[in-house]
């Protein structure tokens, strides 16, 4: 028996360092807190991987799509380049289209819950109300906004 697994997501944090060293604001915050990324302005200098602190960021070495088919799987999700800078985006495609993340929808045993924070009715808050939570290195100040249930 080895170390309990644990899924580690992207943070989305409100005070994101990835965002700060950002030189062309590629990596950037929509208002509703989801941390982006425009691939199309990203230079690859990978800047934002040296200021997140979790480790969240992943460099496209090699092109993403060699090896799809030729019709896209998603042919919402913006094109990815070879040189870029990647990071999750909470499937911000989905959303604005009033569905849940794909992480979310396709975790079988429901242990990924998403919501918005600011709404005291949803889900995610009434979770985060009845169960202790943790969040990965609060002492950064960086004010993620995934949470864990211990």
């Amino acid at each position: 028996p080895g170390e309990p697994s644990i899924s580690v997501a992207w943070m989305h944090c409100t005070d994101a360092p990835c965002v700060k060293v950002c030189p062309t604001q590629a990596t950037y915050r929509r208002p509703d807190g989801i941390v982006m990324m425009d691939f199309h302005r990203c230079i690859g200098c990978r800047f934002c991987m040296a200021g997140c602190p979790y480790g969240s960021r992943s460099f496209n070495w090699r092109d993403p799509r060699a090896g799809l088919p030729a019709k896209m799987p998603n042919p919402a999700y913006p094109t990815r380049m070879r040189g870029v800078v990647e990071k999750c985006t909470f499937c911000s495609e989905r959303l604005d289209a009033g569905k849940q993340p794909a992480c979310v929808e396709a975790c079988a045993e429901k242990l990924l819950v998403f919501g918005d924070l600011k709404d005291s009715a949803s889900a995610v808050r009434e979770l985060l109300e009845k169960h202790f939570t943790i969040r990965r290195k609060p002492n950064l100040g960086t004010q993620p906004q995934v949470y864990y249930i211990v």
